[in-house]
Order: C-alpha cells, then structure tokens, then sequence
C-alpha cells in the first residue's frame, strides 16, 4: 500500500509539472503535505491503509462537528470587528483557512477573507486592516494558550514551538502596539521618510486609515473582550475530539494548540512541523490520522473558490495603488 501511494504521488507531481499552464509552485505546495505524510508514514513503518481504517467513527464526526463550531464562533468575533453579517463573516473564515493550506501568512488567508470582504462593499485598506486585526486575536490567543499548557508535558523539540509563540506574540504586540499609539491619521518622521518614495505615496491615506480602523477596534473594551473571550472559546472547543484519545481536558487542548502553534511555521500546510510536533504528544498512526482529518477539515472552504475572482482583486487594489 505505501509503495502504491509513492508511485501515485510520483506520478500525478510528473503529470503537473509536465503541464506548462500550471503553477508549478502552487502544485508542490499542495502536495507537500501529502509527501511528507508519505515519508512519515515510511518512517515509522505505518501503512497508509491502516490511517483510514482505524479510524474511530465517532472520532471522525466529533472531529468536523468542533471545527465548523470552532469556525462558527470565530466568525461571530470577525463580523463584530468588520461590521458585516455573520454568513459573510463565516465564508471569509472558512475560504482562508483553506487558503492557508497552500499559502501561510498575511499573503494566504488574512489577504482572502479581506477580498471577501471587500465583495460586501468594504474598503480594501479597511478591510486588510481589520483581517490583521483578527489574526492578532488568532496568533496571540492560541500561542499564550499553548505556552501555558505545554508545561504539562513538555518535550525538547517543543522548544521550537515555545519560540515560535513568544517570537509571534512579542512581534504582534510590537507591531499593533506601534500601530495603536502612531494612529492619529498624521505620519511621523519615519513614516514621512517611507511615503516619500514614489511608488509608496499612493498607500499612504490607505495607510492611515487602516491605523485608525485598527485603533478604533482596539479602543473598544467590549469588543477586545469579547474577541479574545470568542477566540479563547474556539480554541477550546476544536480541542474537545482531542479528549476521547486523551482522556485528559489539558491533553486535549495542549495537542490542539501544538498543532495550531506549528501552523504558524511559514511552511505551506506546516508540512512537516505538524507531524514532528505531534509525535511529542500521540503515537504516530493517531499523528497521521489527526493529520489526514485536519487537512481535509481545512480544505472544506474550497468550496468556495469560484467565487473569487482574480481581476477583482486586482481592481480593487488599483484603486488604493492608484499610480499602477
């Protein structure tokens, strides 16, 4: 069986990038993933047949069932940040997450709900801004999560991810904080400096604007509240399928959020990373089956891919860029 996957994944990456029309780029990143659970599977000697057949019904339903509350919950934050309605706030968070999949950070999912965003009559810079402002929540709330619970079964490769949290926090506070005490729609010295430059001076009332429309949310004490109250929920409960292989509430949330920590990785699909992490924490066939679920759960927003359009985008960043 592991042999048959090898020589079907060897095969259809020859059929790809044999093609010149596609992005062969776009084509490794997605199977990325499935290569490295081709190669973990390999190492410790688990048949890829067996991933699926062992799988726990029960497990399986639980799985999806948290995610799509978990991305429920998320979306009621991300319609009171954005002020638009919760379906168009859902299918913005359910596309993105998809979108992470081939392409991580700020240019990946966070670009994709704005685009969305932008279709329900957002301004762009506003609507860049305020998907910043929503990953702020889900970087921070998830990695202080998992730098408090990783102390109950702490690992030596864990130290990767204990790094990458506190790198990602101290950078995002870094960078909101700068945002939230710069904002008062006036550029200073440096940001005078930047703006200068020619193909740079079109941003900049963008730019403004999208530091007064973070500061305004950040301002708000309900809101930030409420957002990291919604965000630490979510968390929780996408963790709870976790509990019937634990047995443990702490274990539960500790394996989700080392999973979402490793997310964090600019590596497409955290390819890799994940599996390691998670063979601190599990044996490796429930690894490769987390593995195998989260991936399907996360590409469900492909479903709504046909819905964006490039020329869209491309329009509507020309009316922020109006020099291009």
């Amino acid at each position: 069986m592991d042999l048959l996957f090898v020589i079907l994944t060897e095969n259809v990456l020859k059929k790809f990038l044999a093609n010149e029309d596609v992005d062969k780029k776009l084509v490794l990143a997605i199977l990325l993933p499935i290569i490295i659970i081709g190669v973990y599977s390999e190492i410790f000697k688990i048949d890829i047949l067996n991933v699926f057949l062992n799988l726990d019904p029960y497990f399986v339903i639980f799985f999806f069932v948290a995610y799509l509350t978990q991305i429920l919950i998320v979306s009621l934050r991300d319609s009171m940040i954005v002020g638009i309605d919760f379906y168009t706030a859902f299918k913005a968070r359910l596309f993105a997450n998809s979108v992470s999949l081939i392409i991580p950070g700020a240019m990946g999912p966070d670009l994709a709900r704005a685009v969305i965003y932008v279709r329900k009559g957002v301004g762009i810079d506003k609507a860049f801004s305020l998907s910043l402002l929503e990953s702020f929540y889900d970087v921070n709330v998830i990695a202080v999560m998992f730098l408090v619970f990783i102390w109950f079964k702490f690992s030596a490769f864990e130290i990767i991810l204990v790094l990458t949290a506190l790198g990602n926090v101290l950078l995002w506070f870094f960078g909101v904080g700068y945002i939230y005490g710069t904002s008062n729609y006036n550029l200073n010295r440096i940001e005078q400096k930047i703006f200068s430059i020619k193909y740079l001076k079109p941003l900049q009332e963008a730019y403004l604007n999208a530091k007064g429309e973070m500061k305004e949310r950040l301002s708000s004490p309900f809101l930030t509240i409420s957002s990291v109250f919604l965000t630490v929920l979510s968390y929780v409960v996408q963790s709870l399928p976790f509990y019937l292989v634990s047995r443990s509430l702490i274990e539960s949330i500790l394996i989700n959020t080392t999973y979402q920590v490793a997310l964090l990785v600019p590596i497409p699909s955290a390819a890799g990373i994940s599996e390691l992490a998670l063979t601190a924490l599990v044996p490796p066939l429930l690894v490769l089956q987390i593995r195998v679920l989260e991936l399907l759960s996360y590409s469900l927003g492909f479903v709504y891919v046909r819905e964006i359009s490039i020329n869209e985008i491309r329009k509507e960043v020309k009316e922020v860029w109006k020099t291009i």
